[in-house]
């Protein structure tokens, strides 16, 4: 991944997906009214979602333990 110095943050407004060819693709709008549209495999996108159930799984951990 890039060095931080080089990366921007968004925060989200909202994301679509949908399936193109033999990719998926995903537009997003950020909360300041810039668009992107993301390209992915099917095995990128598996990687991400796993990495957001672990994420997320963390978060309810925490939640239940409180």
């Amino acid at each position: 991944m890039a060095d931080k110095a080089d990366v921007t943050t968004y925060t989200m407004k909202q994301a679509l997906a949908a399936k193109v060819a033999d990719h998926i693709e995903i537009a997003v709008e950020t909360q300041d009214g810039t668009t992107l549209k993301l390209k992915a495999t099917a095995d990128q996108l598996d990687a991400l979602v796993g990495d957001l159930e672990t994420i997320l799984d963390a978060d309810d951990a925490e939640g239940e333990a409180a």
